[in-house]
């Protein structure tokens, strides 16, 4: 028998994965509050009294003056609020994940020797069986489905309608009491100068800024971390030896000794012929 070592290896495909971090979004509505102001120019008004004089003829006016109000109003400006419907669109970034089914192949090869055996003459002519090793290698393939997540980044556009204030200064009358003389003329006998007292609205311009707070809502892009697996796949190849014996017959030749007797002739002498 001959020894020869038969070598038998195995290559596993191993999965190795880790975690993969991915950005995210969605949209939200961000409410916030917005200092507004304007400048405007106010007008503040008053009565300016003025004397004219009036001659009565033949006869004297005696004056007789009350003093009265009279209603004056300044036109002022508030800040008021409309509400309009916004329509806003953002752009979002989200992932788009699928699975994949990828085929991979576990490769098994065994290792091992093959016999060449013939007769072979010696120098001294004789015939013997000899054999020879010959290393053989027997691979195959053993093919596997996996399941591989794959993704892609993919813009979409998001849209969406919202009421939002808009301040815009108004104008409004402030209205006072302005006090005014009111006289009646008494006609008499005699000639007499009168007073007159004529009024006019003076108003003089007044710069003044008016501000107040107004909400405004804002479409704004909200991002998070998404986890997911990303898997890859190596070869590993690991081998075990076995030893083994190939055992065959050959020719031998053996020498046996024979042993033969000798034939002896025996005379017998008591006998005689004629």
């Amino acid at each position: 028998c001959i020894p020869y070592v038969e070598k038998t290896c195995f290559t596993q495909q191993t999965e190795k994965c880790h975690d993969v971090y991915e950005k995210n979004c969605t949209s939200v509505i961000d409410e916030y509050e917005e200092r507004e102001c304007f400048d405007v120019t106010e007008l503040i008004c008053q009565l300016v009294e003025n004397i004219q004089y009036e001659m009565v003829e033949e006869t004297y006016t005696v004056q007789r003056c009350t003093r009265v109000t009279d209603r004056v109003c300044d036109t002022v400006y508030d800040l008021s609020v409309s509400t309009k419907d916004d329509f806003q669109c953002i752009d979002l970034e989200h992932q788009y994940c699928w699975d994949e089914e990828k085929i991979v192949k576990d490769k098994t090869c065994v290792f091992s020797v093959d016999f060449d055996c013939g007769k072979h003459k010696n120098k001294d002519g004789k015939g013997s069986v000899k054999c020879e090793k010959v290393p053989t290698k027997k691979c195959y393939d053993t093919p596997r489905k996996v399941k591989e997540e794959t993704c892609k980044p993919r813009n979409s556009r998001y849209c969406e309608k919202f009421t939002n204030e808009f301040p815009f200064p108004e104008e409004k009358q402030n209205c006072h009491t302005e006090p005014m003389k009111k006289c009646e003329l008494e006609t008499r006998s005699r000639p007499k100068k009168a007073k007159k007292y004529v009024y006019h609205k003076d108003c003089k311009p007044v710069s003044r800024k008016v501000c107040d707070n107004c909400e405004k809502k804002k479409l704004k892009p909200v991002c998070d971390k998404v986890q997911r697996k990303v898997c890859s796949y190596k070869p590993e190849e690991s081998c075990h030896e076995e030893k083994k014996q190939y055992c065959f017959k050959t020719e031998k030749i053996i020498i046996d000794k024979v042993c033969v007797g000798e034939k002896k002739e025996v005379f017998d002498e008591s006998f005689s012929y004629v």
